[in-house]
């Protein structure tokens, strides 16, 4: 399968399904650590942008006829903790900003592609994106429900 109607359609669903488990966090409760392990919320929208700036990149790297991963890209343990340490002083703001950016990203790319007929396998993307999110949508879902929210 390649990054047809289904792939963006998949996408969008759980982008979706990802918002509505953020919707009413209190602001407080998205920066404690401890949401999903030592993680804020913030440690994981941070990784949630990280990974979709991922995606975007690996569909343009195939847009320009290279292969999707690069060799010799960091194991994904080091490159969360690598991301997540540059993020951590960043403000709550700059972390949303950079999640609505990446996402609005990685749709575009996946737009660009499908417009210039380049095929992108469903693998290249899906755990960077839908089905990323749908594991934190557990994770978050499971802290709405220790904070009560």
């Amino acid at each position: 399968m390649h990054a047809g109607n289904g792939l963006m359609e998949r996408i969008a669903t759980h982008w979706r399904a990802l918002l509505e488990a953020l919707e009413g966090i209190p602001e407080d409760a998205l920066v404690a650590p401890g949401a999903v392990g030592t993680w804020s919320v913030k440690d994981l929208l941070g990784h949630i942008a990280m990974w979709d700036a991922v995606s975007a990149a690996r569909v343009r790297r195939l847009m320009a006829g290279q292969p999707a991963r690069l060799p010799g890209e960091p194991h994904w343990q080091t490159r969360n903790q690598q991301e997540a340490a540059r993020r951590a002083a960043w403000p709550l703001e700059r972390v949303w900003s950079e999640l609505h950016e990446t996402h609005a990203e990685v749709l575009a790319t996946l737009q660009a592609a499908r417009e210039a007929g380049v095929t992108v396998p469903v693998s290249v993307v899906k755990d960077c994106t839908y089905n990323h999110y749908a594991e934190h949508i557990a994770d978050l879902l499971a802290y709405r429900q220790r904070i009560g929210r």
